[in-house]
């Protein structure tokens, strides 16, 4: 399938810049390889947020049972919530 796109002459002489620069044959072929390393790139940041949210997990883990340790399991908070509703 091809489709075709108005861009301006300044923009596509600098697109057949870039892709002679490395060596490319044609814009189209510069495209191609630009639109592969975004997505190489979005792919790595979501890599890289994943590990960060991992790692806050096991955060969040260390932290309670360090809690569970020092003050032993706690109680459910729904009854005192509950009954601090119902006063006032």
């Amino acid at each position: 399938m091809s489709v075709t796109i108005s861009i301006s002459e300044k923009t596509y002489k600098s697109l057949e810049q870039q892709a002679r620069k490395r060596e490319l044959e044609s814009v189209e072929q510069f495209l191609e390889k630009l639109t592969e390393q975004f997505e190489s790139e979005e792919i790595e940041a979501w890599n890289k947020e994943l590990e960060r949210r991992c790692k806050q997990v096991e955060r969040i883990e260390k932290f309670r049972q360090k809690m569970k340790e020092k003050y032993g399991v706690m109680p459910d908070s729904t009854e005192i919530i509950r009954e601090d509703r119902m006063r006032g």
